[in-house]
């Protein structure tokens, strides 16, 4: 991108922080952005890697090129300011064959208007079904999976071979217990966790629209890490000026409580400290690592309230309930057998977790996060 053609004050940022543009996927959610800047704002830009390798969990393939999954979006919406209204972002629909979320986010343009938009998923277990059986099936007619490989094939313009041909089914009867078994496995993890598939969709579908990221993008996009311009309140110029000095401290400490209620505190960006890195390196699983930092308070877009709010447990109590479910629930066995670098059971490193009188809600958080990935990917597919 040529940096001629961006408004001034994106230009002032990149200059300032030294960014290459040659280096980097510059993304701007909107032409107009950065045109105006309030007299008390400045623009900084944040820049996000992706792991192009598909073993990694960042990307999935699709096509011949990369789509970004769910913890790279994360750390965009995280990165960029996405905030998220919680009286519309929620599940509107979950009965025992489908659940559909609607997630509504609001990002900030420099001249103080908020780009607010919604959008929906649905996990359809029924579609799902049909689409799983009829994979398995286009599998068994090449033989049972679950035996020897008698021939093998090669995909075209690579060297990577996958199985062609195996040794045959022996009758019928071995066929059809295949294919149910198979299909019953497949089908385990999206019936588990379809509720929270569907949030992770909505989410992720507003998070690309919202910033304007394409579907999918091929390896040499992906060797370029993301950047993108965000708004931040310039607090040292507002502080400076004793007429707007108070209103710069009520900024910063009174819109979180004006839209969620007190004793909310500030927002914060995703909180990972030191502790929560030594579980992460336990498990053997990455998560995006971030500073940790107190983000000073924009005014926020109105959003509708719930006619009827909710009465639901807390958010630590609901991670805790999930994580003992970890523990008890035979059903998730596989946790015992999944081995992290440090020689513990993804299900020992949960009940250490919940022993601990010390653990945090994030620490409980990025727990729950982490089994749920693997979980997720133990059932062969991706939200």
């Amino acid at each position: 991108m040529n940096q001629t053609n961006l408004p001034a004050v994106v230009q002032t940022a990149i200059t300032e922080q030294k960014i290459d543009l040659s280096q980097v996927n510059l993304m701007l959610p909107t032409q107009t952005f950065g045109e105006v800047l309030g007299q008390y704002d400045r623009v900084t830009i944040e820049v996000v890697t992706v792991d192009p390798d598909p073993k990694a969990g960042e990307v999935a393939e699709i096509g011949g090129k990369k789509a970004l999954g769910r913890v790279p979006l994360e750390k965009i919406g995280a990165a960029v300011g996405i905030i998220w209204d919680p009286a519309n972002t929620t599940i509107l629909e979950s009965t025992s064959k489908k659940s559909r979320a609607k997630a509504t986010g609001a990002l900030r343009k420099p001249n103080g208007e908020w780009i607010v938009l919604s959008e929906e998923k649905s996990v359809d277990l029924e579609a799902l079904e049909e689409e799983q059986r009829l994979s398995l099936e286009k599998k068994a007619e090449k033989g049972n999976p679950d035996g020897k490989v008698l021939e093998w094939g090669e995909a075209k313009g690579s060297s990577k071979k996958y199985p062609k041909r195996f040794e045959p089914w022996k009758n019928e009867e071995q066929k059809k217990t295949w294919l149910e078994r198979a299909l019953r496995e497949s089908l385990l993890q999206y019936r588990k966790f379809k509720d929270e598939r569907a949030m992770t969709g909505a989410k992720e579908r507003c998070i690309r629209a919202l910033l304007a990221i394409k579907h999918a993008y091929t390896d040499e996009e992906l060797k370029k890490p993301f950047a993108f311009p965000r708004v931040l309140p310039d607090v040292n110029k507002m502080l400076a000026n004793p007429e707007v000095r108070q209103a710069a401290i009520d900024r910063m400490t009174g819109a979180a409580s004006s839209i969620f209620g007190p004793g909310n505190g500030g927002r914060r960006e995703r909180n990972i400290t030191p502790q929560h890195q030594a579980i992460e390196e336990d498990a053997g699983l990455e998560i995006p690592a971030s500073e940790v930092h107190e983000v000073p308070e924009e005014p926020l877009p109105t959003f509708d309230a719930p006619e009827e709010p909710p009465q639901e447990e807390s958010k630590e109590q609901a991670i805790r309930r999930r994580l003992q479910e970890y523990v008890d629930d035979s059903t998730y066995d596989i946790l015992g057998k999944a081995t992290s670098p440090a020689g513990k059971s993804a299900r020992d490193l949960v009940k250490e977790l919940l022993a601990r009188t010390d653990a945090t809600l994030d620490d409980l958080a990025v727990m729950d996060a982490r089994v749920q990935d693997y979980l997720a990917k133990v059932g062969g597919g991706v939200s």
